[in-house]
């Protein structure tokens, strides 16, 4: 889909049937993964990554509601809520605290984690606060039935030192990236690295209390990581998911707008601020509320009725 097509269709009221078209095509996939899995008897543990703001959270509990329809167990768990903090949390050659490196991952205990669970014990599974940026461990126990699959999502869930030790149980391993982006200029489509970037900028300041000058500060050490961290085991994966959705620029813009802005009237040094903020310039902007409340946009805007 061309930009020019995505502002017609929402000039002419037709934006609803997109959504639910873009959606529905995304369900299908899922399910189609989840058949793949379920057919493969030994698959225990489902490894999904990707970079920042791909949508992992999101993919990884819809798929669990897909393997739960072909009458298999699934119980998820994410890479992030394992992170040992910033009172352990390793610092780059700057000083700063490194989100990137599979060293701010307890490894150890989310290993032992995933063993007990697929042993059919219950755990404590961890909770992460991304405010105060520490760990905590969940009241409530977590448990999977026999033959029920573990879904890990996160950046460094492809990454075998991971999963050391969990080298006798059944693996599958899939990568998603919002990989379709629209046809911005003739011949030219927008980056899913800035399709990411706009996704992630709406979410640090919903959700983690940051500005947007924090995430472009960011933003480089990210993709730095992302080439050292996660593409180089993309490779591993069974099978890719592509996480894009044609309609996402007219649902970002109410969001992103405003903090692009912001950043060009603050730092007009900022390149791809300016880009962005001239990009959605040109974007017909469409309600959030026709989003359903499993997209994954729902986990950049908020409103979602899945359980993070």
């Amino acid at each position: 889909m061309t930009l020019d097509e995505l502002n017609e269709i929402v000039r002419n009221g037709d934006i609803d049937e997109t959504i639910r078209v873009a959606e529905a095509r995304q369900c299908k996939e899922l399910a189609r993964i989840a058949d793949i899995i379920c057919e493969k008897k030994d698959v225990r543990l489902v490894l999904l990554a990707g970079a920042s703001s791909a949508g992992k959270t999101t993919t990884a509990k819809r798929l669990a509601t897909q393997i739960r329809v072909n009458e298999l167990e699934a119980c998820y768990l994410s890479t992030d809520d394992y992170f040992v903090g910033n009172s352990r949390n390793p610092k780059d050659e700057s000083g700063d605290y490194d989100y990137e490196t599979i060293e701010c991952v307890d490894t150890e205990r989310l290993t032992s984690n995933i063993a007990n669970l697929l042993e059919g014990k219950a755990i404590h599974a961890r909770k992460f606060d991304f405010v105060q940026h520490e760990g905590f461990d969940d009241e409530a126990l977590t448990s999977l039935p026999k033959k029920g699959i573990v879904i890990l999502e996160g950046l460094h869930a492809l990454n075998p030192r991971l999963v050391e030790g969990l080298d006798h149980i059944g693996q599958f391993r899939i990568f998603i990236e919002p990989k379709t982006q629209p046809e911005i200029f003739i011949r030219t489509r927008l980056n899913p690295n800035d399709a990411r970037l706009l996704r992630r900028l709406v979410r640090d300041h919903q959700f983690r209390k940051m500005t947007p000058e924090d995430t472009f500060a960011r933003w480089p050490k990210v993709l730095a990581g992302e080439e050292k961290w996660i593409n180089p085991f993309r490779h591993l994966a069974n099978l890719e998911f592509d996480s894009s959705l044609c309609y996402e620029l007219a649902v970002l813009k109410p969001y992103a707008a405003g903090l692009l802005e912001m950043m060009r009237l603050q730092h007009p040094e900022e390149t791809k601020a300016r880009f962005l903020a001239d990009l959605l310039s040109i974007v017909e902007e469409t309600n959030p509320t026709k989003v359903p409340g499993d997209s994954i946009l729902r986990e950049t805007i908020g409103g979602s009725q899945l359980d993070y």
